[in-house]
């Protein structure tokens, strides 16, 4: 069979490359560019041979769900829908969601280390004290003091998915110990790294975990279940030494009480990569805030992230197109209802 595919991304979009590997025989691309682009481009015949709908690109460069909404109508045979990043909320729209016939497939997996990096670097940021480190370079200022060890410190995961395991196994490295929490409190036999995880949580000791831990890493989706899950009640229920981390998505944290916590010492401090608004207004008082760690949402941006995310899109076409069409094959499958 062959894999008709449309790109939904901008044409010059360097990571594109990564689709010469396609074999010719099996996948075919059908046209690349926004929704007006393709729909002025292509024809009716074009559009209903499309199987597959690939939305991928950076910034401006990035295909849009209004991108997706446009093209819907035409597109009568699509069967599965890739995402190359991992977050589906900019995406999913009731149509697709409701439409049983085509499955939704993400990322998962091509950012996680990265991000799991960024959090043990925001813990040790804060851990070593950079912010009194900087200063005293800043007034050529020389006086020692101690520092704290990550070793023997707990770490607590807030979502345990892909990135969350990553977290907790380079935690582990750091000879952290690491307790998590999700809604599903069973782990599959992939979850299972001996020594790894000493403890995971049910969504009803949220705020067991938050007083348990020295330092709070959030991995959430954003989805209605957990928009502001990251509460006040939550933030003011950690530790006073606490760190808070979010390596998610924005919206599921309670910005205002988190501000109010910081700017109170309620807590040590906050690595962000990640915020509520997106680019975070200058108007935010996150930015005057000294116990907070401010990144632009690039903590996975890597050099090679889009590039690693199409070799996946490209391995998952060989599965889809050896199975027949069978999109059960596929590699992370998505929970359309549950927006991840």
């Amino acid at each position: 069979m062959m894999a008709n595919i449309l790109v939904v991304a901008s044409p010059d979009s360097p990571e594109l490359a990564v689709l010469e590997r396609l074999e010719k025989t099996r996948a075919r691309v059908v046209g690349v560019g926004s929704s007006a682009a393709l729909l002025e481009a292509l024809s009716p015949g074009d559009l209903a041979s499309v199987t597959v709908l690939l939305n991928c690109g950076v910034g401006a460069k990035a295909g849009t769900k209004q991108d997706l909404v446009k093209l819907w109508p035409h597109l009568p045979n699509l069967r599965w829908l890739h995402s190359a990043s991992a977050g589906l909320e900019h995406l999913l729209f009731d149509e697709l969601v409701d439409a049983e016939s085509v499955t939704v497939t993400n990322a998962k997996g091509t950012y996680s280390h990265s991000l799991a990096e960024y959090a043990l670097t925001c813990a040790s940021y804060f851990a070593k004290d950079f912010p009194r480190l900087l200063a005293a370079k800043k007034s050529r200022s020389w006086e020692p003091f101690d520092v704290e060890e990550l070793r023997g410190r707990t770490l607590g995961v807030v979502g345990y998915g892909d990135i969350g395991q990553a977290t907790a196994r380079l935690a582990r490295a750091f000879g952290m110990r690491v307790v998590a929490l999700r809604r599903r409190t069973e782990l599959s036999a992939g979850e299972r790294e001996e020594g790894v995880l000493s403890e995971l949580f049910g969504p009803d000791r949220l705020l067991d975990l938050a007083a348990a831990c020295d330092y709070v890493v959030a991995a959430l989706p954003h989805t209605p279940a957990t928009h502001g899950l990251v509460s006040r009640a939550f933030l003011e229920a950690m530790r006073p030494n606490g760190v808070f981390i979010n390596v998610g998505r924005g919206k599921t944290v309670d910005e205002a009480a988190l501000v109010d916590v910081l700017r109170a010492g309620r807590i040590r401090g906050a690595g962000l990569d990640v915020f509520f608004e997106e680019p975070l207004p200058a108007s935010s008082p996150l930015w005057a805030l000294e116990n907070v760690l401010i990144s632009p949402h690039n903590a996975d941006r890597t050099k090679e992230f889009q590039f690693e995310s199409l070799e996946l899109f490209v391995q998952n076409v060989d599965r889809y197109v050896g199975a027949g069409g069978d999109c059960a094959a596929l590699l992370n499958r998505c929970d359309k209802r549950g927006g991840y």
